[in-house]
Parts: C-alpha cells; sequence; structure tokens
C-alpha cells in the first residue's frame, strides 16, 4: 500500500450543495467548480515548489559530497606522485619482515 506523501485539494471540483434561493443553478455550480479549480492549482503549486525545494538541497548534498571526493582524490594525485618505488619497496619488505617476525 503506497504512502502519499503529498495530496491535492480539493479533489472534488463539482460537488457542492446548491441553496435553494439560488436563480441559477448552472452558474453557481460553474463558479464554485472554478474556484476549485483555482484552489486545486494552488495546492499543486505548493507541492511543486516543495518538490523543487528538496531537490535543490538533494542536488547541493551531492554537490558538496562530490567536491569531498574530489578533494581525496587530488590529496591521493598528490601523494602518488610523490611515491619513490624503489625506497617504497624496500621499507615495505623491511616492515614486512618485522611483522612475520613478531608473528613467529
Amino acid at each position: 500500500m503506497p504512502l502519499i506523501k503529498r495530496g491535492i485539494e480539493p479533489t472534488n471540483l463539482s460537488r457542492s450543495h446548491v441553496s435553494s434561493g439560488v436563480k441559477n443553478e448552472l452558474e453557481c455550480v460553474t463558479n464554485n467548480t472554478l474556484a476549485n479549480v483555482i484552489r486545486q492549482l494552488s495546492s499543486l503549486s505548493k507541492h511543486a515548489e516543495d518538490m523543487f525545494g528538496e531537490l535543490y538541497n538533494e542536488t547541493g548534498s551531492v554537490l558538496r559530497r562530490a567536491n569531498q571526493l574530489q578533494d581525496r582524490v587530488d590529496k591521493l594525485k598528490v601523494k602518488v606522485t610523490q611515491l619513490d618505488s624503489t625506497v617504497e619497496e624496500g621499507q615495505y619488505s623491511v616492515w614486512h619482515v618485522r611483522t612475520y617476525a613478531l608473528v613467529i
């Protein structure tokens, strides 16, 4: 069963009680229907503004996260370019031997 996040009101545009003293019933129903259509469009507009606001906030969040990831990638690029493969390999093998010696 879906949960309704936003509901547009009024749903029944032409359902209204016409007073017995009204001279032109058709005009009364037409005016009420038009007024309800305007209310419905107003409700739709409000929900559209809410949706675009949420979309704006979400895209801002994605942009911040993407910028943070780009900063991390840039830092890693700098570190990788500074690496000297011969020095690092020797240091790694010494560290590996020391770790192995501690395990035994």
